[in-house]
């Protein structure tokens, strides 16, 4: 793979989500009681599904023509897979604020954060000019009644 000729919206993505699959095995939360201390990672309980949008924003920027932004359904995909994510993590952050552990947020977490958000960002901001979210659903329609119409002949 030629890094440097991947358009940007595709490197910027791939790196978020490669980053944002790293940042969940990292600390997410550091609990010090009575002098013994745990720290838990992001690969748990809600984190596993921001796993599974970075795993498939990830996929889906390597495949196809990578000179070229995501096709119509891909960009859709990833960008719901961001927003998925980001709130995901903008809900852990509000669900922590309201428990003892909101001030023992570790920088796995802030990294996961800020990886889920520069995913939605990149797949928004960088898309292709004929791309919008009506015109990706209707694609994914299209090709979702196209393979449905084969398998049923």
């Amino acid at each position: 793979m030629n890094f440097e000729t991947m358009s940007k919206q595709r490197k910027l993505i791939l790196g978020a989500s490669a980053v944002g699959c790293i940042a969940l095995f990292l600390p997410w939360i550091n609990i010090s009681f009575f002098g013994i201390s745990s720290s838990l990672n992001g690969m748990h309980d809600k984190g596993i599904l921001v796993f599974i949008c970075f795993v498939v924003s990830g996929v889906l920027t390597y495949s196809g023509n990578r000179t070229r932004n995501l096709g119509k359904t891909n960009w859709l995909i990833v960008l719901m897979a961001g927003a998925l994510a980001t709130f995901i993590m903008f809900w852990y952050i509000i669900d922590a604020s309201e428990s003892f552990t909101g001030s023992l947020l570790n920088i796995g977490f802030y990294l996961t954060f800020l990886a889920a958000i520069v995913v939605l960002i990149a797949a928004y901001f960088y898309k292709s000019p004929g791309d919008s979210i009506k015109a990706g659903t209707n694609h994914l329609n299209n090709s979702i009644e196209t393979k449905s119409k084969e398998n049923s002949l």
